[in-house]
């Protein structure tokens, strides 16, 4: 299981917290060329301050260098720096650097001990938790990658002030998805606090932060390789990767493209009788109020509703010919649903498309 240190001020800590969880080897930072010249340096001094031999590998920024071309420039590196089996990953950035530095990690020297130091609401809160990484391949996003969980995952709260308004509205999706599905009292702060957790000046954001990444850390815990439970975790997700897929991964953003995801499984379970329409007015509320779309945006052009619906037959929730979806029956509450019409299911795509 990994070990979760969240807060403020954490990266001038990182090599403590290593030494902390046993990590006695030197550490390999693999960064992009955004978040290392804003953090990089700070990381290496605090691994330094704990006696840590360490080097840096930065990468370039975006969704393009999650690939297996990259992973190979990083093995050449790990190679040439004579890096051993004791020696850790230390992954600081968002999700493409966590997948891909995770990724080598699973599979440079059979593995090695992988640090996570995500540096988004989104890598914090999800993408840097639960062990899955990997790469893209020409025919599909995520088709390579393994289970590798993160001995460690320093989350500094102080790292996402960098962040545009859009990217930190894109990462709180996720806080939202989580209270949604476990945790009614979470939704309460969310929405009791959501103008200074939306613009950080809460004193309250690394502790809700942490708290979220705490669900996903039992979640996947209990069901480590998605074969149960730790699919409430895709709620929203089938729609909403069905729309990502659908505009080449254009136009929005993973967390947008949830949120618009939860929107229409709210509408379903309110459909078939599982869910109040009231609480999915309030979920639809709460998404709001965080700057996240409940509709698709109106000022860029909606994909097809056909093309939707296509991609969601290929999600890899479905068994058999039955797409399996996450819907609640209360806040804090999901199930998993089979045997969905269909044309229940285009209805409501077509309504959040404005078609």
């Amino acid at each position: 299981m990994s070990v979760l240190a969240y807060g403020r001020g954490l990266l001038g800590q990182l090599g403590k917290k290593l030494r902390e969880v046993g990590l006695s080897g030197r550490a390999f930072v693999i960064s992009d060329d955004v978040v290392y010249p804003l953090y990089g340096e700070e990381a290496m001094a605090g691994l330094r301050a704990a006696g840590y031999e360490s080097a840096a590998y930065q990468l370039p920024a975006g969704e393009p260098t999650k690939c297996l071309q990259t992973a190979s420039i990083l093995y050449d590196w790990l190679v040439d720096q004579r890096a051993e089996r004791i020696d850790a990953i230390v992954a600081l950035g968002g999700g493409v650097v966590g997948d891909v530095a995770g990724f080598v990690a699973a599979t440079f020297l059979r593995g090695m001990p992988l640090v996570q130091v995500p540096t988004t609401i989104l890598a914090q809160i999800d993408s840097s938790i639960g062990g899955k990484v990997g790469v893209n391949h020409p025919k599909g996003k995520n088709l390579i990658g393994a289970f590798h969980p993160a001995r460690l995952i320093v989350g500094d709260t102080d790292t996402l002030r960098s962040l545009s308004p859009r990217l930190l509205a894109d990462g709180w999706a996720e806080g939202i998805k989580c209270a949604m599905i476990l945790d009614a009292e979470l939704l309460d702060v969310l929405e009791a606090h959501a103008d200074g957790l939306g613009d950080l000046s809460s004193p309250l954001v690394p502790e809700v932060i942490e708290r979220c990444a705490q669900h996903k850390v039992r979640v996947v815990t209990e069901d480590e390789h998605e074969a149960g439970l730790r699919m409430i975790l895709n709620y929203g997700h089938t729609i909403g990767q069905a729309l990502e897929a659908a505009l080449d991964y254009q136009v929005l953003l993973h967390g947008e493209a949830v949120s618009i995801g939860m929107v229409g499984a709210a509408e379903i379970a309110v459909r078939r009788g599982l869910l109040e329409p009231s609480l999915a007015e309030r979920q639809n509320r709460v998404l709001a109020r965080f700057g996240l779309p409940t509709r698709f945006p109106a000022d860029a052009p909606p994909p097809q509703v056909d093309s939707v619906m296509e991609r969601m037959t290929r999600d890899k929730k479905s068994r058999g010919a039955q797409l399996r979806w996450i819907l609640l029956d209360r806040i804090g509450h999901a199930r998993i649903e089979a045997g969905i019409p269909l044309e229940l299911v285009r209805e409501v795509v077509a309504e959040l498309l404005g078609q």
